[in-house]
């Protein structure tokens, strides 16, 4: 352990020891602060190079000859591991190494450290890294050893010349092919990767030293803190920044860059374009800027940007969007100016524009059919009533008396007449609906009194059934606020449904429930019901659920949607309950008719 405890720290070791503390804290920072191609590899190369730099430490160090060169060969695995790890960083920063080699440079990493490891610790047997001419030597008061260099020493910095001149050979490539913009940063990566190889030719063929030492590890270490400076300082080599620069010079739509004080300072190559021979200059106002320079200084202004409008400029339409560049810097003033990106919409707008055409023409056309429906059943309404005043007169013997045969066939024509009205009437009403033609006329109508006359109406269709109609509920004795014949429609087509599609014999009952601002009508027919998640068909327009029953029962499909419609724009509403085999009941919820407060009676003073 005396290689450990007895050193003497003079100017040589402490400048070491220096350094190797500045390089830590700088490792440190760049593995935490920077993100970039080659990392891993270029945080190997770091750590090599610290033990190999503390070894030289310990030995600067160290008074005897034997601490002496056991540190120098304790340095070997950092010799041997720093200038493969640096080779590999090259490659992966410059030519993004396959990962389908890595298990070679994993088995590189930690074969050849190894290897030159178990060597250096046979030396003293085998002698082929430092041979028997290895002496400690004194000069000017300052002690440092001479080595006599071994035959394995050059077999083993021959192959690692090849690992660096490989990296040399990439980065000249590099950089001869890449863009100007980064030549820079690549010419700084060839002088750090060629200041220690050439300090250690130096130092193997020509025997020149720091401190009596090999100058290699103290270059290798000034070369990558000047390199991570640049790292800390510059954005060359971190991929997020290298990313968001990419994204601003290759991005399609214009970006403009200006400062707090309204100056115009950068642009893309895409608004370059855009602008072209009437592009700013470099500190001129932006309000020059045309079509959007205006827009931009009231809003540097006020803080509030007016122009919601897309902006049109040759030939194309922009959406503009401003976002606040931010000062990494807290000061009072923490803004450094904004970026103003024209998305261009030109497309999405065009898109819109026959998007809306088509929407007016749609419009416009089933403005025209409607009018057309309404027009055609105005016209169908006039022949229709003939026909059927003429059927009744036939069947009531105003032309005499009819034999059998012929009255079954006015039975049916006279049928037939009141469905096409019915039908008619139900188009006139759709119509009126979607034309929004149709006006509700609200006053308060006693509910018992209209319930009595709707049931009255529908017990001769119902009795012509075989169906029975009934009120099993008792008197509401309050008013409902509504459209009289609008809920006689509504009502009158629930009950006529409940009767169709109940059997002969069967029944129909209707109920009344108050609650606070609603009355609830409750049809209940004994038909087959209705399957569950069918609300679309049944309220649907020219929709019947698909049943044996709806197909023999007939209908055009628009009495429940009318009637749903109608009841909503009254304020109430309609649904229904229906197991299949039990019936089906519909609810109609109609609103009361608000209640007069009650007059409180006067009371005379003093009393």
């Amino acid at each position: 352990m005396p290689c450990l405890t007895n050193l003497e720290f003079s100017l040589a070791p402490a400048t070491a020891a220096a350094l190797w503390a500045v390089c830590a804290l700088i490792l440190a920072s760049v593995m935490r602060n920077n993100r970039f191609a080659g990392q891993p590899a270029f945080v190997l190369t770091f750590l090599a190079m610290l033990w190999w730099l503390f070894t030289v430490t310990m030995d600067l160090a160290s008074p005897g000859e034997s601490c002496k060169v056991g540190w120098s060969l304790a340095a070997w695995p950092g010799i041997t591991l720093l200038p493969i790890a640096w080779t590999f960083f090259v490659f992966d920063y410059t030519m993004n190494a396959s990962r389908r080699r890595r298990p070679i440079r994993l088995l590189l990493y930690i074969g050849l450290p190894s290897l030159v490891s178990l060597i250096a610790l046979t030396n003293s047997q085998t002698h082929l890294l430092y041979g028997t001419g290895t002496r400690l030597v004194t000069e000017d008061g300052r002690s440092f050893v001479y080595f006599d260099h071994g035959p394995l020493f050059f077999t083993v910095a021959a192959g690692l010349y090849i690992f660096v001149c490989s990296a040399l050979g990439v980065l000249v490539y590099a950089l001869i092919m890449a863009k100007r913009i980064i030549r820079p940063f690549l010419s700084v990566l060839i002088v750090v990767t060629s200041a220690p190889l050439a300090g250690n030719l130096a130092y193997v063929l020509g025997e020149v030293t720091v401190f009596g030492f090999d100058p290699t590890p103290f270059l290798f270490a000034v070369s990558l803190i000047a390199l991570s400076w640049l790292l800390l300082n510059n954005t060359m080599m971190d991929t997020a920044a290298q990313g968001r620069n990419l994204l601003f010079y290759v991005i399609q739509d214009p970006v403009i860059i200006i400062d707090a004080a309204g100056r115009f300072a950068s642009a893309n190559p895409a608004a370059r374009a855009l602008f072209n021979k009437k592009m700013l200059k470099h500190g001129e106002s932006i309000e020059r800027l045309e079509r959007i320079g205006p827009f931009l200084q009231s809003f540097i202004e006020t803080g509030v940007f007016d122009s919601t409008d897309p902006i049109r400029l040759r030939g194309r339409i922009f959406e503009p969007r401003i976002r606040p560049i931010d000062s990494p810097i807290q000061t009072k003033t923490s803004l450094l100016g904004w970026s103003v990106s024209l998305v261009d919409i030109t497309e999405r707008e065009h898109a819109a524009e026959a998007l809306r055409e088509a929407l007016a023409h749609a419009k416009a056309a089933n403005h025209a059919k409607s009018q057309f429906l309404a027009m055609i059943s105005h016209e169908l309404r006039t022949p229709l009533t003939s026909i059927k005043g003429g059927l009744d007169l036939a069947l009531h013997g105003a032309t005499g008396e009819l034999n059998e045969p012929l009255r079954n066939l006015l039975t049916i024509a006279q049928r037939n007449s009141l469905r096409l009205m019915k039908l008619v009437d139900d188009v006139l009403d759709l119509q009126k609906l979607d034309l929004s033609t149709i006006t509700l006329e609200l006053r308060d109508l006693d509910a018992d009194a209209f319930l009595h006359d709707v049931i009255e109406e529908y017990e001769a269709y119902a009795t012509e059934a075989d169906v029975r109609l009934v009120m099993v509920s008792e008197p509401v004795n309050r008013q409902v606020r509504v459209d009289p014949d609008r809920l006689k429609q509504v009502v009158g087509n629930v009950i006529s449904n409940a009767v169709k599609f109940s059997p002969e014999g069967g029944r129909v009952e209707c109920s009344t429930r108050r609650g606070e601002t609603m009355l609830r009508v409750s049809i209940r027919d004994s038909g087959i019901g209705i399957p569950e998640n069918k609300e679309d068909q049944v309220f649907g327009r020219f929709h019947q659920v698909e049943s044996s029953a709806a197909k023999a029962s007939g209908g055009s499909g628009l009495g429940m949607h009318i009637a749903k419609i109608l009841i909503e724009r009254m304020g109430g509403a309609i649904c229904y309950e229906s197991r299949l085999g039990h019936g089906t009941t519909f609810h109609i919820d109609i609103p009361f008719a608000p209640q007069a407060a009650p007059e409180v009676a006067a009371v005379p003073a003093g009393a």
